[in-house]
């Protein structure tokens, strides 16, 4: 009688139980929602998910329900009951649903899955609207308690996903197998069922992609590497390397297209990794070695298959540009074939034994640079790495020794004089190819010693082409390798000049005076390549006009010294062979001065020629026997033979015999180096160059920092001259004693490997 009387007053006062309000809401509003769903009319749901008498009804039960007072406020029970209704609604639809789906096909699986998703998203969506009070009064003042529509997604994960995400994430991996050998997929939906495993883990919070990179990432890059790994193997036995990167390539972009069309985009970097270490990566050393591999793919690009190879170098740029590490074996393997290359055309040039008159091996360095400078400009990117191995690779065979940039020097001078038979097409363009050399040679003091011989030469003997090359030339050489040597060849330039002026100002005033025309070369001290004066005695002829000019310039240039060099210049001797023969020879100023020694006797012993004239012996044999050649026949030799001896007799030959008026007598050697290869006299001269620079070197140094550790001394020398040469540890050691002996510098008395500066 007490609980009618509590039920009529409950009623009376408008309080909603509990059982009744639950029959209400799961009768009005929830389960007939979820046959809604279970439906699956996407369209109507857009438009709207709970019809609004329903929603008004259920809404309104709910937020009375929890807003009684104590003990009829029922939002823990509420909460409860939303989270028994989804569980039950999955079990008697979810779970059965997907266990037949099962026992299909695959595909009939992915199908269900992606529904039961689907369905899941508008049931815990539509329930969290139902139950929206509890969201925003109940559960933020409770604890441990999740929003209703994150314990939707928790109990979907617990009871449904858990359950089948394996089934799922195998049915997908088996799709992209197929996929992988060719066989046509639904990518929409396979991109919707991979989709769960990503969604569900953004519904949850502080989960995210950890749902997706653990149930289905992980397995994923695991079945991608064991299929390439045997993929890979069956390939490389039984393809090329060019068609093995084709099949490369085409795996790569399948990938690729993977991912933009159905793999979630967090797989990218495990996914990409997989495919080309295993395709790639952990063959690359034998692809590369292999007989059809970059070597040939090199040797290929100068052939009638050139274009295909070239596009197979692009594509192994492009394949191993994404491997970590991957570019840096192909452009090692490109520096061996370059060095292979280039130490090929050295030693085929050394067989010829000095006979290299066309330049074929600076002509063959200059294509191969070309070429493989276009490789790596075209296919390689230009890339830097590659860059760096063309460089290096050049150095490394051109610095073994000397052989080469003395090849360099000569072919340099042979297309810059007069004369020149070295076909070349482009003379701006060659200029520029001698430098790209020079550039490569790291003892570029050698390079300079003999550029300088030969500019000389050029320059003395009037046989430069054009001086407008010849400075084009030098400023090209300023720019690789800067100011300091260069100046010395642009005094040499300014010293010709001025000596001209210099003839014009002295014919002028005294050139009437002498039936001697002179025409002098003043030169200046450390500009020229040699300061040594070879001793000789001067002809009589020719005392009084350079005895002239001498007080001539003395006179304009007060305090300076003028020393007359006999062995640079050249003469045109007018001789008179017979009463019917005289002709104009244009020779060496030592030949002059033999020559005219036969205006007072017919014949002479090459002992009496080596007396009056004073020239050193091997530098007379040179002229004299140039004289006798041949092909000359200026004097006439008894006994006539190769060799000379004190009592060989030497005289005009009378029945000399030239069609032209004037002949230019050519020497047997030639001034200058005339073959690569530097004598000893050269490299002395080199090397006490060297000692000076790393003496000034190292005072330049301890004058700035007053007191230096040897360590960084001789670190700070090499760092300071490593553009001219490349000075040895021991050597600036030596240096170092030197100075110390000569007081430039002193050891620390309680440190011997520190220096202080003395002066």
């Amino acid at each position: 009688m007490q609980k009618r009387v509590k039920k009529k007053d409950d009623q009376e006062q408008g309080i909603v139980s509990l059982n009744d309000g639950w029959e209400r809401i799961n009768k009005v509003g929830i389960l007939s929602f979820f046959e809604r769903v279970e439906k699956v009319d996407e369209a109507e749901f857009e438009q709207k998910s709970i019809p609004q008498q329903q929603y008004i009804i259920t809404y309104d039960t709910i937020f009375t329900m929890c807003i009684q007072r104590e003990p009829y406020n029922y939002s823990s029970p509420l909460y409860q009951r939303h989270s028994q209704a989804l569980i039950d609604y999955y079990k008697s639809k979810f779970v059965p649903a997907l266990q037949e789906a099962k026992q299909k096909h695959g595909l009939a699986f992915l199908r269900e899955w992606v529904k039961r998703w689907r369905c899941n998203k508008w049931a815990v969506d539509g329930m969290q609207r139902m139950f929206m009070y509890l969201d925003r009064f109940y559960v933020p003042n409770s604890e441990d308690l999740l929003s209703t529509s994150e314990q939707g997604y928790t109990l979907f994960r617990e009871h449904v996903f858990e359950k089948f995400k394996e089934t799922a994430r195998d049915a997908v991996l088996h799709c992209i197998h197929q996929e992988r050998d060719k066989e046509e997929q639904d990518r929409d939906l396979l991109r919707d069922a991979i989709s769960v495993f990503v969604e569900l883990g953004h519904k949850l919070k502080k989960v995210e992609l950890q749902i997706y990179k653990d149930d289905f990432h992980k397995a994923l890059v695991a079945q991608t590497r064991e299929y390439y790994k045997q993929k890979s193997r069956m390939w490389l036995d039984a393809c090329s390397c060019p068609e093995y990167l084709i099949q490369a390539e085409q795996c790569v972009n399948a990938e690729e297209g993977r991912l933009a069309s159905y793999i979630d985009k967090s797989s990218a970097d495990g996914l990409m990794t997989a495919t080309r270490e295993e395709l790639l990566k952990f063959h690359q050393e034998e692809l590369l070695s292999k007989e059809t591999g970059i070597n040939k793919m090199l040797e290929r690009t100068q052939g009638a298959d050139g274009e295909a190879a070239k596009e197979d170098l692009s594509r192994l740029y492009r394949l191993y540009e994404a491997v970590p590490g991957g570019l840096q074996k192909v452009s090692e393997a490109m520096k061996r074939h370059i060095c292979d290359l280039g130490n090929g055309y050295i030693q085929k040039s050394k067989e010829q034994k000095g006979t290299d008159k066309d330049h074929q091996l600076i002509r063959n360095l200059i294509d191969l640079h070309d070429r493989f400078l276009k490789i790596v400009k075209t296919n390689f990117q230009g890339d830097s790495i590659f860059q760096k191995a063309l460089k290096e690779a050049f150095e490394e065979f051109i610095n073994k020794e000397y052989y080469t940039s003395n090849f360099l020097a000569r072919f340099a001078n042979d297309i810059l004089k007069k004369g020149s038979k070295v076909a070349i097409t482009d003379l701006e363009n060659t200029m520029e190819h001698v430098v790209m050399l020079y550039g490569y040679i790291r003892d570029k003091d050698i390079f300079e010693r003999d550029y300088q011989q030969y500019l000389a030469h050029r320059l003395l003997q009037d046989l430069s082409e054009s001086e407008q090359a010849e400075k084009s030339m030098i400023g090209k050489l300023k720019t690789e390798s800067g100011y300091h040597w260069t100046s010395k060849l642009e005094d040499m330039f300014k010293d010709i000049q001025r000596s001209k002026e210099l003839m014009a100002e002295f014919n002028k005033v005294q050139g009437k005076n002498h039936n001697v025309e002179l025409a002098v070369s003043v030169c200046t001290t450390g500009a020229w390549p040699t300061s040594s004066i070879p001793p000789c005695k001067m002809p009589s002829d020719i005392i009084k006009v350079s005895e002239a000019f001498k007080s001539f310039y003395l006179s304009r240039h007060s305090g300076k010294k003028l020393n007359f060099r006999m062995d640079q210049g050249s003469a045109n001797v007018r001789v008179k062979f017979s009463s019917t023969t005289t002709k104009v020879l244009v020779v060496s100023t030592y030949q002059m001065m033999a020559l005219l020694l036969f205006n007072q006797k017919p014949t002479y012993t090459f002992k009496e020629l080596l007396d009056l004239t004073g020239i050193p012996r091997e530098d007379l044999i040179t002229h004299i026997l140039s004289l006798a050649h041949p092909k000359v026949k200026v004097l006439r030799k008894a006994p006539n033979v190769k060799d000379i001896e004190d009592n060989h007799k030497f005289q005009i030959n009378p029945k000399f015999q030239n069609p032209r008026a004037k002949i230019t007598v050519p020497l047997l050697q030639k001034v200058g180096p005339k073959t690569p290869g530097q004598t000893n006299k050269d490299m002395e001269a080199i090397n006490r160059s060297r000692r000076h620079q790393m003496d000034a070197a190292i005072v330049r140094i301890m004058k700035a920092r007053k007191t230096q550790k040897h360590a960084a001394l001789v670190a700070e020398v090499v760092k300071q001259l490593h553009q001219r040469f490349t000075p040895s540890p021991i050597e600036i050691k030596k240096r170092i004693n030197n100075l110390i002996e000569l007081e430039y510098l002193e050891r620390d008395e309680n440190d011997r490997t520190t220096y202080h500066y003395k002066m």
